[in-house]
């Protein structure tokens, strides 16, 4: 063979042990998923569905603290203060159902990882892992910015003399 490397290429077979392993092989897909992580998110998903259901069950009692707060309060108070607290509490149940939902598609996600062990299953579980915390971020700076101008408005009202 010939040595050049600025040669044009020839058309003789080339032999086997010339070629570089790392470009020519196909790279080989694997389809299980690494032991250690299944593992790893075996031992979470009882977590997960423990946070899960807690949700479920907070936001449940939110509506039940819901219900029995606004029919108590009729007659006392205006049908817009009884809406106005019952608003405030449903809209805390779907709070809670939100992420719970977001934990429940994860948990079950592991649990087709856990009986499957396919790569894929492990993909789709990181993927529900993700949105689960894309949300939970939204919902931190959703309540920072909340806090922030319940802060600004306290200390402007404050600063007015008019308390």
């Amino acid at each position: 063979m010939n040595e050049d490397p600025y040669s044009p290429p020839s058309d003789k077979p080339v032999d086997d042990t010339m070629i570089d392993p790392w470009t020519a092989a196909k790279p080989v897909e694997p389809t299980d998923a690494p032991d250690l992580v299944v593992e790893h998110l075996r031992c979470t998903r009882p977590w997960v569905k423990f946070c899960s259901l807690a949700g479920y069950i907070t936001a449940g009692f939110s509506v039940a603290i819901a219900l029995f707060t606004m029919r108590k309060m009729l007659g006392h108070f205006s049908l817009l203060h009884v809406l106005l607290l019952g608003s405030f509490y449903f809209i805390l149940a779907v709070l809670f159902i939100i992420p719970s939902l977001r934990l429940s598609r994860y948990e079950r996600s592991i649990t087709r990882l856990v009986v499957s062990n396919q790569i894929e299953d492990l993909e789709q579980a990181i993927a529900h892992q993700r949105t689960f915390w894309k949300l939970m971020g939204i919902m931190i700076l959703i309540m920072l910015v909340l806090y922030l101008v319940t802060i600004a408005i306290s200390a402007i009202v404050l600063l007015s003399g008019k308390v």
